[in-house]
């Protein structure tokens, strides 16, 4: 299997396993990242804009649903002979945008304000959510790459392992992942899990976060 890096966000889209937040992404401990350079690796560098992440959550029973998009800062998408080799993306934390509520709504600055805060992903002392990629497998079907890789959010990183099309031509590389989601208990973002003493039900809010990766690179 190629190795590869990609540092890419998160803050995770959120999308549950069975319904409109996407496929539970595999997860185990961390793994070892390996990087592949040689005279012939074309390396691209240049974010197309438009480039997104997008992102969705939900309180439990997938009622009051939160949904938006996340921006790159920084990306590195290398290729050797052909095939992706590495990969690296970076996700500006505080670029986090609401967009399930009308435009001008006083909600999304409320909302904004509270995914920055420390109660969650804690911009001020964790700018940046990336996404280390350790492997790529070519797959059948609606996706054409099984893609495996170290998530890093707050100060915590995890193995997962999502569907994505991945495709190369000599001008750009693009990455376009399934809807997936995650289990953000695993990165220690506990703010209102299922049996939070003294938090109403009303306020728990789902563990399952998620994203939609849409990257296209250029040189």
């Amino acid at each position: 299997m190629k190795k590869l890096i990609l540092p890419v966000i998160a803050i995770a889209a959120m999308f549950a396993s069975c319904g409109g937040k996407g496929e539970k992404a595999e997860t185990s401990d961390a793994a070892a990242v390996e990087t592949i350079q040689t005279d012939a690796t074309v390396t691209y560098e240049t974010i197309k804009e438009g480039s997104s992440m997008s992102w969705k959550a939900s309180h439990l029973g997938g009622v009051q649903e939160r949904f938006g998009k996340i921006f790159f800062n920084k990306a590195s998408l290398s290729v050797t002979d052909g095939v992706l080799s590495n990969a690296t993306v970076s996700v500006d934390m505080s670029s986090v945008r609401v967009e399930n509520f009308p435009e001008g709504a006083e909600e999304i600055g409320k909302l904004t304000g509270h995914l920055l805060s420390q109660d969650l992903f804690n911009v001020e002392v964790y700018p940046n959510s990336t996404f280390e990629l350790t492997g790529i497998e070519a797959i059948e079907g609606e996706f054409n790459s099984k893609v495996t890789g170290n998530l890093t959010m707050l100060d915590s990183t995890k193995s997962i392992t999502f569907k994505a099309n991945v495709t190369l031509n000599e001008d750009a590389v693009a990455i376009v992942s399934e809807n997936f989601s995650v289990d953000r208990t695993n990165w220690g973002l506990s703010y209102h899990i299922k049996g939070s003493e003294g938090v109403p039900v009303d306020y728990l809010i789902d563990n399952e976060i998620g994203f939609k990766i849409d990257i296209t690179a250029t040189k």
